[in-house]
């Protein structure tokens, strides 16, 4: 007699997982259960410059005004209930498994772009806020991202060489200041497509300042990555 197991249908029954929200067995290796998933807020239409939900496609008014480094962005879910929480597991609490669930979405996003990108590389954290926190959420994303869609990453084009403080509760200016010079490239990146990954973006300071940088050290074209997007 022959079993025809897949690994991932073998550890689905040795090890069954649970939905992060309702507790359900979620069949899988995701921590979410599919009708949990469905129900997570989709950003919908969305500027294709700074992924700021609009009712229609196109770029907003401030991005008209004034174009950002990065080429495109694109947020997958909306930054509100369940979601936050989701992403604060994640980022805080070394719910490493989220970042499986969110590379899987960001995939799927991934194959719906004009461009397929050349590299994914992380926001990066200074050398003191990783040893501090033990992981670079980020890198976590890029990793699995990388994974799923056989784009390479790297974490080592672009680096944080400036410790700066966390940017929660700072207004947009005070953002855009606390990231100034804070980012170096490290790697030769003359004519290639980067795709910059992070979690979540508020004001869009810190896509803003490495697609700035990455353009400066010669990229040819920037698009951002997030799992979500904060409305303000």
């Amino acid at each position: 007699m022959v079993y025809n197991f897949s690994a991932a249908k073998l550890l689905n029954t040795l090890l069954p997982v649970s939905c992060g929200l309702c507790n359900a067995s979620t069949n899988s290796h995701l921590p979410l259960c599919l009708p949990c998933r469905d129900e997570l807020p989709a950003i919908g239409n969305a500027c294709r410059s700074c992924a700021m939900p609009m009712t229609a496609t196109g770029s907003c008014g401030s991005c008209q005004r004034k174009h950002p480094s990065c080429d495109d962005v694109h947020a997958l879910l909306l930054y509100q209930e369940p979601v936050n929480f989701l992403v604060q597991q994640f980022k805080f609490n070394r719910k490493l498994e989220y970042s499986r669930l969110f590379s899987e979405i960001m995939a799927e996003k991934m194959d719906s772009l004009d461009q397929r990108p050349d590299v994914l590389i992380p926001v990066p954290l200074h050398s003191s806020r990783l040893r501090s926190r033990g992981y670079n959420q980020a890198w976590e994303l890029a990793r699995h991202l990388s994974t799923i869609t056989g784009i390479p990453s790297s974490h080592k084009i672009c680096q944080r060489i400036k410790k700066t403080p966390l940017q929660t509760g700072l207004k947009a200016s005070e953002r855009r200041r606390n990231l100034k010079q804070a980012f170096a490239i490290k790697q030769d990146i003359n004519g290639l497509h980067l795709c910059i990954v992070d979690d979540v973006m508020t004001t869009g300071s810190t896509l803003e300042a490495i697609a700035s940088v990455l353009k400066s050290a010669g990229a040819a074209r920037v698009t951002g990555m997030v799992v979500a997007r904060v409305v303000l």
